[in-house]
């Protein structure tokens, strides 16, 4: 794999150009990534094939410009211009008679007589001038044409792509070994972009769709969250600004011009479809953070979490005696009962009551203290006494706006407590799944939209964010 293409996310779309597969279709309207998609293909390539790029109006320089990170494999010898202005090329069988002498030149060009069979690079041709050729054909010519032209791939043993943002592709799709299309939609202000594998020839396709930013002009694959712990190591702390909270995570405090406010209220609303454990990597680590700076934390589990499951997110990350103000409001029956603040068969008047306390106690040091709490799990577990599950919502925001504090609160749609959560929080994230793979927008205010990852690279839990641009 080159350098310049560690990340690209499609080992579908990969695998079939490695089993020899010759042709593929990469349909799309203009700006959704369909050049940016062929140079990272061709960039994982880079040993096997010589890229010969045959373009519409658009010079090495403009290519160079666009595309800084292809000088390393596309060579501005092989950067074909075909103008389509003039009289002559406009007739298309004259345009379709340069782009054969073109492939044919350039892919004799590529074979040196003096390097071994083993050492020699194949062809591949990126065809982006075909919609400027094909719309003045009839269908037939046009059917001919196109088999004329992946023919030329299989002759030297090369691989072609016609990139089009035409709709009538039904000949050539036929043809093709292969067919993608790029997309994008909006999520209020945000773009989400989409990759469709419709058809790889001799490939299982695992994700038919795959989300994908075009961030930094790069083409990244958005993945799943990973669930997979490969080393452990202590936690390295952020240390809170003067008036702002570390999220624990330096990306996510730089989108947040430094993190949370003190005395901040936050709300995250997570979709019923989305696994719990897309919370651990955001949680985990502003958790860990308060910890290992000797800060308080309260964090109220669900009904059916044990407390040694949060107690196990967090005390490999930091030595024991941090964990000495770490308290779980909930229910446990293993081996660190001792952080556990117990609730069972409790109303929740005197659960609450019971919070409270364990809040003063914690607060008696004078230190700043996270809070956490799913409010849709307390909905669940006092459902005859919903009012004042609301109303504490409400005392919670006040005494943490008021001691300068910093709370957690998350809920579910289809729950009272979310539009509660709406109107008292300082800022209100939305995870979501789209297409099997995770998202989280800040809708209040509008900030960013970003793909959730995991990663353990560092040896403990940390929130890798990929912008959707």
């Amino acid at each position: 794999m080159s350098q310049n293409n560690k990340k690209f996310g499609l080992p579908d779309l990969e695998q079939f150009v490695r089993i020899g597969n010759r042709s593929l279709l990469v349909k799309g309207r203009s700006g959704t990534g369909k050049e940016t998609l062929c140079f990272e293909l061709v960039g994982n390539n880079v040993k096997e094939y010589s890229v010969v790029f045959i373009t519409r109006n658009q010079t090495d320089k403009i290519l160079y410009r666009r595309f800084p990170w292809i000088k390393d494999f596309v060579s501005s010898g092989n950067i074909f211009e075909i103008v389509m202005q003039d009289a002559v090329m406009n007739e298309p069988s004259y345009a379709l008679s340069a782009i054969v002498n073109t492939i044919s030149n350039s892919s004799k060009k590529v074979s040196d007589p003096f390097l071994s069979s083993e050492d020699q690079k194949k062809p591949f041709i990126i065809l982006d001038v075909w919609d400027s050729v094909s719309r003045e054909m009839n269908p037939i010519d046009r059917m001919r044409a196109e088999k004329l032209l992946t023919s030329l791939a299989e002759k030297y043993d090369g691989f072609i792509i016609f990139l089009t943002e035409q709709t009538d592709t039904a000949s050539l799709e036929y043809l093709v070994d292969g067919v993608i299309e790029t997309s994008q939609q909006y999520y209020k202000t945000y773009r989400i972009r989409e990759i469709s594998l419709e058809k790889l020839k001799g490939v299982p396709i695992i994700r038919p769709k795959v989300p994908f930013t075009l961030q930094n002009g790069r083409f990244l694959a958005f993945s799943r969250l990973n669930h997979e712990i490969q080393k452990k190591s202590k936690y390295v702390p952020i240390k809170n600004l003067e008036n702002r909270f570390s999220t624990g995570n330096a990306n996510l405090d730089l989108k947040l011009f430094g993190g949370f406010k003190k005395g901040a209220v936050i709300g995250i609303e997570i979709d019923r479809e989305v696994d719990r454990f897309a919370l651990v990597p955001f949680l985990s680590p502003l958790t860990l953070n308060f910890i290992a700076q000797d800060n308080p934390v309260l964090i109220s589990s669900s009904a059916d979490q044990d407390v040694d499951a949060i107690v196990n997110y967090l005390s490999p990350y930091v030595e024991p005696e941090k964990l000495k103000n770490l308290k779980i409001f909930g229910h446990g029956f293993g081996e660190n009962l001792e952080y556990l603040v117990e609730r069972q068969e409790m109303d929740f008047e005197s659960s609450y009551s019971k919070w409270i306390k364990t809040y003063s106690l914690l607060k008696s040091h004078k230190k700043p203290l996270l809070m956490t709490i799913d409010y849709s799990f307390a909905e669940l577990a006092y459902p005859s006494q919903e009012k004042l599950v609301l109303k504490s919502m409400i005392e919670n925001s006040r005494n943490v706006r008021h001691n300068k504090d910093l709370m957690i609160i998350v809920s579910r749609p289809g729950f009272e407590s979310l539009e509660i959560m709406k109107s008292v929080c300082d800022l209100h994230f939305r995870i979501f799944d789209h297409e099997g793979t995770t998202f989280m927008a800040a809708i209040k205010p509008q900030i960013f939209l970003c793909n959730v990852q995991s990663s353990f690279q560092e040896g403990y839990p940390q929130l890798i964010l990929e912008d959707s641009v």
